[in-house]
């Protein structure tokens, strides 16, 4: 509430290097085993449920367990800091998982992809949460059972990270071939191994005389031989997340947005290979049609024609710095409109308002909109203060001139944890839906679940391998965001393909059709296309996102129509 009486003031003015696996012979520290008939789903092989990260000041919780059903348990972890200095929170340990030596695991970052792997040449990873995880949750099976292993905690109350990970047992979890050992981790602070890709941006302390209670929910199934086994068809071991999902729905909700599964024009105003001394930003357009030299309404009428792509979204549309280069795309995506007398035109109706006009709905993409610059080639770039007044009056202005040029998509560029923490970009967020309910906000890359919930999310698709052949080659996605169909049905996100580095590794003549195989593909998998080319868009109808929640979520999971 502080935050948005701030905003209505200003709008009136991966890999992961194993750590030691610690054992114990306490029985009140040991998981309890989980078998199904004569087969072991999970054997504590001794391993200690909790590890203090080697931090002697670590506080040591109370572990309480509580069987559900036949083949799952909910293990609680109490933590109570009675000292009066701040304490870690250390590692939450659940394992030994028996499923073998070949197993299938959950990917929880970008798309939520399943990843076979084999005990002997798997490397441990680590996903971080809420940073490249979506979710603090996983899933891993073999042929005749899943696990899902999830912790729930609130983490826009307690207001820290944890680190997801997957690694093998060695040593005396290892276990024989049929029973090859697998564990999970929940590491609430820094290891004594962390690296740029896995420490995390805000460890748990907890404060002295507080107290705080994470619940390890861990589900085990059977599963159906005669499983359906397509990409987009029901994926059986959802069910071990259930936990998860419950408390999720309950605390946060359905997704707060209408979700717009049409496919998206990507287009860029301003270049780096177009800037020079006589273009110092980078606009495209050349002398006839660019917006410093002509103002916007040439390239307004352009992107006003007809291509089957019912939304545009702009980059750069102010342009690009050339002094500060690092600091591209610009945060100041409509203030750098007010630098120069052509660009006030945008938000004229002969500007890019004639775009919405034609019956295209218009984006703008907010570069490094998790950071503030002060003025044009600022290079002196900080970090976005939502409770700092003046910060938060660019962004009023901002988006003021956004809504005034007719966009009703905001792309919010580099929106990322480490730069505004997640509790604050969904604080951030529900204020500005209640400023500019006409904007929709579109974070990148993908957000976690609880940003999720209030805005739709985007992911990039292309790649460029060198050995690639087919199409399908050239996609990182290849299938549904299973988490978020999940979680959120009726979710959004958007997914970005573009030409430039896959005609580089195999130069090839990009056509109209397959531009429109590439947008049917994403749509697909339930992902908005957002295709950055020049060719129209034949069928927009066949690259409309997926409902896929309706395939992915088995039947007796699925929820009513959101």
């Amino acid at each position: 509430m502080r935050l948005l009486c701030v905003l209505l003031a200003c709008l009136v003015l991966i890999p992961y290097p194993s750590a030691a696996q610690s054992t114990t012979t306490d029985p009140a520290r040991l998981a309890p085993a989980l078998r199904s008939r004569d087969v072991s789903i999970l054997e504590h092989r001794r391993l200690d449920m909790f590890n203090p990260l080697g931090d002697p000041n670590a506080i040591e919780p109370t572990i309480t367990i509580t069987p559900v059903g036949q083949l799952g348990y909910d293990a609680t972890f109490d933590f109570t800091n009675t000292t009066n200095t701040p304490k870690p929170l250390g590692r939450l340990c659940i394992g030994v998982f028996t499923l073998g030596q070949n197993i299938t695991y959950t990917k929880p970052s970008r798309g939520c992809t399943l990843v076979d792997t084999t005990w002997n040449r798997y490397i441990g990873q680590a996903w971080p949460y809420p940073g490249s995880a979506y979710s603090p949750m996983i899933s891993l099976m073999n042929d005749d059972f899943a696990v899902g292993v999830s912790l729930i905690y609130p983490v826009l109350e307690y207001k820290h990270d944890v680190l997801v990970r997957l690694v093998k047992g060695g040593g005396v979890f290892k276990g024989p071939k049929a029973t090859r050992g697998w564990i999970v981790y929940f590491d609430l602070n820094n290891g004594p191994h962390a690296n740029r890709f896995t420490t995390l941006a805000h460890p748990a302390m907890l404060e002295p005389g507080r107290h705080r209670r994470y619940t390890v929910a861990v589900r085990a199934i059977k599963r159906n031989p005669a499983r359906p086994r397509s990409i987009t068809g029901e994926q059986d071991w959802l069910e071990t997340l259930l936990p998860y999902r419950d408390y999720f729905q309950s605390k946060y909700g359905p997704v707060q947005y209408q979700r717009n599964p049409r496919p998206v024009l990507a287009r860029e105003l301003s270049n780096a290979s177009a800037q020079s001394s006589r273009n110092p930003r980078g606009l495209l357009g050349g002398k006839s049609k660019r917006p410093d030299l002509v103002g916007f309404t040439p390239i307004a009428q352009e992107l006003a024609r007809p291509t089957g792509y019912p939304r545009l979204m702009l980059w750069a549309p102010s342009g690009l710095f050339d002094k500060g280069s690092k600091f591209n795309y610009p945060s100041r995506f409509t203030l750098g409109w007010n630098d120069l007398p052509r660009l006030r035109t945008a938000v004229s109706s002969r500007g890019l308002p004639l775009i919405p006009r034609s019956g295209t709905q218009l984006g703008l993409w907010w570069g490094r909109s998790s950071e503030y610059a002060s003025k044009w080639n600022d290079t002196h770039v900080v970090p976005l203060d939502i409770t700092n007044a003046e910060h938060m009056q660019s962004v009023v202005e901002q988006l003021t001139l956004a809504s005034k040029a007719g966009a009703t998509m905001i792309g919010l560029d580099n929106f990322v944890h480490h730069l505004l923490p997640v509790w604050d970009q969904v604080a951030y967020l529900r204020a500005l839906h209640i400023l500019y309910p006409s904007l929709t906000f579109i974070t990148e890359p993908i957000s976690c679940d609880v940003v999720h919930v209030v805005a739709p999310t985007f992911v990039r698709d292309f790649r460029a391998p060198k050995d690639g052949t087919r199409e399908s080659d050239f996609h990182q996605l290849r299938g549904p965001h299973y988490f978020a169909d999940f979680l959120l049905p009726g979710h959004e996100i958007w997914g970005y393909f573009r030409y430039p580095e896959i005609k580089r590794v195999r130069p090839t003549r990009i056509t109209p059709a397959r531009v429109q195989r590439d947008a049917d593909r994403i749509a697909s998998f339930g992902f908005v296309p957002v295709m950055a080319t020049r060719f129209p868009l034949g069928d927009p109808a066949s690259a409309t996102a997926a409902e896929t929640w309706r395939t992915t979520v088995p039947a007796s999971l699925r929820p009513a129509d959101p």
